[in-house]
């Protein structure tokens, strides 16, 4: 490397920005982290808090477009597009839906499959060694629809094609293991390798971690420029300046807006979702739970029971609370679950997705600033892929070999 201020600058401070400075000072690597410090409204602390290496299928996956037309007919909150969206929307929504395909899914679940369970097995160390918690039961994905035994065995054979292992679990059994759910409930899918975790305490933790291993942090500053050079990056802050060989851009949903600063250009849009936690749940169940038809993802957390739903496009600035939104998860929820009445001291929130129009992450160097390294457009599954996307970019930093599959979310694919 060359005689640079910081061998490596990461740009963000979520999920994936600090799983990759971990993964970089493991290796005696000198990092510098750089976060705005203002209230996040990413989705890092507050998702569903799934580990799911079940979830191979791209987002862009066929029926997504006339699910999406659907949901924003019924307006059920799942999907919706805000006015707030710009200009970027249309460019968008074609690429998304050219990407709509059997062929995409076929040739892009495998190097998702690949990313997964890199992740897996650090999260395995996490839980491991350094005492991250998780649930001890699976995921359960539960049906309620008139045809949910059809769709609850359709799934089951789509997860178990592409090699996922699930099994068909017996509907009153799972009502007594889970007196939560409603009569209502018709059909349940067990994704037995899928479990939940607290997401506020796997950030803080990937904090502490980096902090033991020297990662120094500078908060409160935000990006201004950065210029890339043949031999290294030069990055400029509202507070200071330096250089370094690498930059990594894990800065969400604003990853796109750095990217211009050295004329690239990445397709993300803000995808915003909702969540609410309900403590001091007396019935509160003991794994995750995806309500398929709802669309809406459930866990049980240290705070409370957390539901979470919505992937609407919208801005990087939309950060105001859709109470109509809250109203309707919470409502919807209560179609399957028994819910206590709506309680004043619910926590709500809203969190603003960084997505690619296909579905997969970006991660790899910018064609025209090879030292900028991506490291986003994760959509709804960041925290999921957060740790195998930082050992990605360790082995990019280091020259290490790249297998062809990670090879796929390069940002200059054709499909971005």
């Amino acid at each position: 490397m060359a005689n640079t201020d910081v061998q490596v600058t990461v740009i963000g401070g979520g999920a994936v920005g600090r799983a990759t400075a971990w993964q970089l000072a493991k290796e005696g690597i000198k990092v510098r982290v750089v976060d705005s410090g203002e209230p996040r409204f990413g989705t890092s602390m507050a998702n569903a808090g799934w580990v799911a290496p079940s979830h191979i299928i791209p987002f862009a996956a066929p029926g997504m477009v006339s699910m999406g037309v659907k949901e924003l007919v019924k307006r059920s909150g799942a999907f919706g597009v805000s006015p707030a969206a710009g200009p970027s929307l249309a460019s968008w929504t074609l690429k998304f839906m050219r990407a709509c395909t059997m062929e995409h899914v076929d040739r892009n679940a495998p190097a998702l499959n690949e990313l997964l369970q890199r992740s897996m097995g650090l999260f395995d160390d996490l839980i491991v060694n350094h005492g991250l918690r998780r649930t001890e039961k699976a995921l359960y994905y539960i049906f309620s629809s008139d045809r949910a035994e059809e769709l609850a065995h359709e799934e089951h054979d789509l997860f178990t094609d592409h090699g996922v292992a699930t099994k068909l679990v017996d509907v009153e059994s799972a009502r007594s293991d889970l007196p939560i759910l409603k009569d209502s409930v018709k059909a349940v899918l067990e994704l037995t390798t899928d479990y939940g975790i607290d997401p506020r305490r796997f950030v803080n933790l990937l904090g502490e971690l980096n902090t033991g291993s020297g990662v120094e942090y500078r908060t409160g500053e935000t990006v201004k420029n950065v210029v890339h050079r043949a031999d290294l990056v030069h990055v400029t802050t509202d507070k200071d300046s330096w250089t370094s060989d690498y930059v990594v851009l894990a800065a969400g949903t604003w990853s796109g807006e750095i990217a211009k600063m050295v004329g690239s250009s990445l397709s993300i849009i803000a995808a915003k979702g909702h969540s609410v936690t309900l403590p001091n749940m007396t019935n509160m169940p003991d794994r995750p739970m995806m309500l398929a038809e709802q669309r809406l993802a459930t866990n049980p957390e240290a705070n409370g029971y957390r539901m979470s739903t919505g992937f609407a496009l919208t801005s990087n600035n939309d950060r105001s609370i859709n109470h109509k939104a809250i109203d309707k998860l919470y409502a919807t929820a209560s179609q399957v679950l028994h819910l206590p009445e709506r309680a004043a001291n619910i926590e709500p929130w809203t969190g603003l997705r960084p997505a690619s129009p296909d579905g997969l992450p970006y991660i790899g160097p910018l064609a025209n600033a090879p030292r900028v390294i991506t490291a986003t457009g994760h959509g709804m599954i960041g925290n999921m892929l957060a740790l195998g996307t930082g050992a990605v970019v360790a082995d990019m930093v280091q020259e290490r070999p790249i297998s062809g599959e990670m090879l796929k979310f390069s940002p200059s694919r054709p499909s971005a």
